[in-house]
């Protein structure tokens, strides 16, 4: 009996962990992305440390990848105010095909859903 109850414990610590692990990560994850969203110029300095880091760049070539990385990130913002409204009317449209097929309780479920993701969402709309 001794040994089940250890094993039991074990298995539950286990799976404690593995739920903390997961619940952990997805806050980090979404957290990043929000942070991403909200500041690329943050982004941009993160993969510039880390490629210079990693591929020991020189001087030259630290300026070189920052002046790269900069074009790519206002040809990036002009691709997306120029596709923005696009999006915009794709998600509208799909948002309510989703609302249209479902049950009265599934769409409060749907919008308090979305509600929990709005900052998200608005980060996105926010980073056009």
């Amino acid at each position: 009996m001794k040994i089940f109850k250890t094993i039991l414990l074990l298995a539950l610590v286990f799976c404690a962990g593995a739920v903390v692990g997961i619940v952990g990560t997805r806050m980090v994850v979404r957290r990043a992305m929000l942070g991403a969203f909200l500041h690329p110029e943050r982004a941009q300095a993160v993969i510039e440390r880390t490629l210079t880091r990693r591929l020991r760049l020189d001087n030259e070539q630290q300026v070189k990848l920052h002046q790269v990385l900069t074009d790519a990130h206002g040809q990036l913002q002009d691709l997306r105010k120029q596709y923005h409204p696009q999006l915009v009317m794709i998600f509208s449209n799909a948002n309510d095909q989703i609302n249209v097929m479902l049950t009265p309780e599934q769409q409060a479920r749907f919008e308090k859903l979305k509600s929990e993701n709005r900052p998200l969402l608005q980060a996105i709309q926010q980073a056009r």
